[in-house]
């Protein structure tokens, strides 16, 4: 049977921080998704009639649930905590098995923002346990597990069917 390409999350691994003092969160993470907000701007109708699309970005962010470490100095809560609004690396890769014969997990790299976690819970006896949605810098580079090169897309694009540049 051939390999399609999907996968189960899990087990992955989540890391943030610099290179050599990264945090490996991956055993604290209940779930985590990179997500896109797409921005379309107004279009506009010229005078002889023709339409122009409103330009189209999109706005990456690290969004999910995590186990707090709230014992640890240095923690993924710790970092939240201290350096909250700061830019930190990171890598993520929701499943890293390796399906025969070659196919090796798909990961995200970039910067996130990372903001403070939630300190405390909502049930007595229960993990304590903090949303989070970390905003990532531009767009993360994706690598894929089948040794393709990783597209890009430019940051922002546009609809017009004219084929001009705008000014």
């Amino acid at each position: 049977m051939a390999d399609d390409g999907t996968r189960k999350l899990g087990p992955g691994e989540l890391k943030i921080g610099a290179t050599g003092a990264e945090i490996d969160a991956s055993c604290l993470i209940n779930n985590a998704t990179i997500t896109a907000d797409k921005n379309e701007g107004d279009s506009t109708t010229k005078l002889c009639g023709t339409v122009k699309a409103g330009a189209i970005t999109y706005a990456y962010h690290l969004d999910g649930n995590v186990d707090t470490d709230a014992a640890l100095s240095s923690g993924l809560f710790a970092l939240s905590q201290s350096a909250a609004g700061t830019e930190q690396p990171f890598t993520f890769t929701p499943n890293d098995e390796v399906i025969a014969p070659a196919t090796a997990a798909t990961s995200a790299s970039g910067t996130l923002v990372i903001d403070p976690l939630d300190f405390g819970g909502d049930t007595m006896g229960e993990y304590m346990a903090s949303d989070f949605s970390f905003t990532i810098i531009g767009q993360p580079e994706y690598t894929y597990g089948d040794g393709a090169a990783a597209l890009s897309a430019p940051a922002s694009s546009s609809s017009s069917s004219s084929g001009s540049a705008a000014a």
